[in-house]
């Protein structure tokens, strides 16, 4: 029988490892690390949001863009909890 305990963390830190993305050690760098990559991300969907010019995907990129601020917000909340400093 295969045994996949532990698989998704080492392909998770397999991915990061492989896009230059440090592997957080702790809960607190996990939510700074996830607020940079939420942060990039944004940033990417407004710009390609600013080059688009079909109604469809004006909409898709809208909603993409609100459901990663909504993460942004969520993630701040929790580094604010936990008093961490970014």
């Amino acid at each position: 029988m295969i045994q996949f305990n532990g698989l998704a963390d080492n392909a998770e830190k397999i991915y990061k490892k492989l896009t230059g993305v440090p592997v957080p050690q702790d809960e607190g760098q996990m939510i700074i690390s996830n607020l940079k990559e939420v942060h990039n991300k944004i940033a990417r969907s407004e710009s390609i949001f600013n080059e688009l010019t079909d109604n469809d995907l004006i909409d898709y990129a809208t909603y993409d863009i609100l459901a990663e601020k909504a993460r942004y917000a969520y993630l701040i909340k929790q580094a604010k909890k936990r008093n961490l400093h970014f």
